[in-house]
């Protein structure tokens, strides 16, 4: 796939195993096996990632319930999905 823009829209992948935990989101794919956790903001995008969205409305969304300016999160949030899609836990819709 070519690089993410904001028109973007991403869903979670299927068949992942997640659960909070400790403030955390700790995820499981029966797929490959492979543990992963994720923090913050980043727990955040993971469970507004349940339903499609483009990504940015997955900014607009960040930006108001974080202190963040608009490029900060719009970088940070191609960034982060961008390796989430690398990692096969999401995907384009």
């Amino acid at each position: 796939m070519s690089t993410l823009t904001l028109q973007h829209r991403v869903v979670r992948q299927p068949g992942l195993v997640a659960t909070p935990m400790d403030g955390e989101t700790v995820m499981m794919s029966i797929d490959n096996g492979e543990y992963y956790g994720l923090a913050g903001a980043g727990s955040r995008t993971w469970e507004l990632l349940a339903e499609p969205q483009t990504l940015d409305q997955l900014c607009a969304t960040l930006k108001a319930e974080h202190e963040v300016d608009p490029a900060t999160c719009q970088d940070e949030t191609l960034r982060f999905v961008g390796e989430l899609l690398a990692l096969g836990l999401v995907k384009t819709c």
